[in-house]
């Protein structure tokens, strides 16, 4: 069996694993969910969040840094109904003969113990440096193991969303899961680029709307 680490994915390998369709934009299903209320209280938790980065030159930073200056606050301030943020969150599953295991770099997730249980936004932060590769595929490969995790009726997921980050922009990505083939189809959608520093309630009202989906279903 082989065995790939998430930061080993490309574009090549993961077809190992899926199949892979990349839709053409459809800026309306971002536009639909952003159109979501946040509320008073989290706009005005949001304004010291995105005055502190006005002023910090994200893109000299280390990768830690930007998580903890920009990615994890919004995160924490989508948490809602048993569902929390969560930093370097494990992920492995089986696809017939390859295995992919690794860490994402965050998720919003049920929470169980103060551990993440089931997985339902996925969080992949571009690394820099001569060994760093695209976060794409390492994306879908985390989500396609979170789709495994959630398993209702003995059927993994048929939808999930991720998101990657490059220092304070956001883009979100939707994938479209058929498990009835011997390797899993996957079409994706990906968002625009959202920048954090002029749009984070926008960033904000697209992750609340999309834990609303999971926990309508």
């Amino acid at each position: 069996m082989r065995t790939y680490a998430f930061n080993q994915l490309n574009a090549t390998n993961l077809l190992e694993i899926a199949s892979i369709q990349y839709e053409l934009a459809e800026p309306s299903v971002w536009e639909g969910l952003s159109r979501r209320e946040i509320g008073d209280p989290a706009r005005a938790a949001l304004a010291p969040v995105v005055a502190k980065l006005r002023d910090f030159g994200l893109h000299l930073a280390n990768e830690a840094t930007v998580w903890a200056r920009a990615i994890y606050p919004l995160l924490v301030l989508a948490e809602r109904r048993g569902i929390f943020a969560f930093a370097l969150v494990p992920l492995s599953a089986t696809f017939d003969d390859v295995e992919i295991r690794g860490e994402a770099d965050g998720a919003l997730a049920a929470g169980v113990n103060a551990e993440p249980g089931t997985p339902y936004v996925i969080v992949v932060e571009a690394k820099r440096g001569i060994g760093a590769t695209e976060p794409v595929s390492q994306l879908l490969g985390a989500m396609l193991c979170a789709a495994k995790r959630n398993e209702r009726d003995g059927k993994p997921a048929e939808v999930m969303y991720g998101v990657y980050t490059i220092a304070d922009v956001w883009t979100f990505v939707r994938a479209r899961i058929d498990w009835s083939h011997a390797k899993p189809a996957v079409r994706v959608l990906a968002s625009g680029e959202y920048v954090e520093k002029l749009e984070a309630a926008t960033i904000l009202a697209i992750l609340e709307s999309i834990i609303d989906l999971h926990v309508a279903t």
